[in-house]
Parts: structure tokens; sequence; C-alpha cells
């Protein structure tokens, strides 16, 4: 998952290397949206902590001085309504934030090619000459049921599709 401050502090530098990928902007635009949204609103419920804090400390001194608090206790009860409601719209906030922040890919190197198929990768180096077999080559899967090591059938059983035990030489070590 990508970090918020790399997508807030290299904004264009890292939307034109998502781009690079050729498959759309992965919802950064949003991101950044959700992002100043949530700073905005934890900014504001800072300040009126910091007011309802200093507001806290002025009840018990009228208090002392026999004045009327009422209006003053309205006022703080509605503070912490405020306060609440705005720490649920953060909550909201960073669960959508987070599920698009998922959803990103890493950004690749600024060297890579950009190409749309394997044809288009660039070959950098080669070493060796590939092996040619005069027979057929076979999977993994096939070659460890041909030498009855794997059994696919009693992992499905046990553990679901994609699976495989491990059974006679296959399973020794």
């Amino acid at each position: 998952m990508l970090d918020i401050r790399k997508i807030r502090e290299q904004y264009e530098e890292v939307k034109k290397l998502l781009e690079m990928r050729g498959k759309g902007d992965y919802g950064l635009p949003r991101v950044a949206e959700l992002d100043r949204d949530r700073r905005d609103i934890l900014v504001k419920v800072e300040k009126m902590k910091n007011d309802q804090k200093l507001t806290s400390k002025k009840i018990p001194e009228m208090k002392k001085k026999g004045e009327d608090t009422t209006e003053l206790m309205n006022e703080m009860k509605q503070l912490s309504e405020d306060i609440k409601s705005l720490d649920q719209q953060v909550s909201v906030i960073e669960v959508e934030l987070h599920e698009i922040l998922m959803g990103i890919p890493n950004t690749p190197n600024p060297e890579t090619p950009i190409g749309n198929t394997d044809e288009d990768n660039l070959e950098i180096r080669k070493w060796g000459e590939p092996t040619a077999f005069d027979h057929e080559i076979k999977a993994h899967w096939d070659l460890g049921s041909d030498l009855d090591i794997l059994d696919f059938e009693r992992a499905t059983k046990i553990a679901g599709a994609r699976f495989t035990v491990y059974k006679g030489l296959g399973a020794k070590t």
C-alpha cells in the first residue's frame, strides 16, 4: 500500500508513474480529495476540543462566583455532539480512504519501459542458451501426479481447491 504522505507530497509524480501501468488512475484523485477532507475535519475537531477544554476550565470559576452556567453547559453539550459527529465523519472517510489505498498498486520504477504486451519488453541481458529438450515439457502438477508424490483430490477434500497434499517420496525430507 502506498503511503498517504507520499501521495500527498508527490501527487503528480505518483500519478505519472501509475499512468505508466496503463490501467487508469486507480482512484488517486479521490484519495487526494478524501485526504484533504479528513485533514480539514481533523483541524476543526482539534480547534473544537481546544475550545471545549478552555470552556470547561471557566465553568468552575463561574460557579465559585455564583454565576449561572446553564447557557455555557448547553454550549458544551452542543460542542460535544458536534465533535462526535465530526469524529464519525472522519471514521467514514478513513474507511473509504483505506479501501481505495489498498487497491492502488506500487509505483513502477521510472526507468521501466512502457509496453502493452510481452513483445514490448526490453531484454537487458542474456546469459547462456535456453535448454533444448528432446521431449515434451510437463508442468509441475503433471510431474507430481505422474511420480505419485502429489494428491490433489485428497487436498481438495481437506483444504479446498488449489491445494495439494504431498505423499510418498514427496512427503519425505
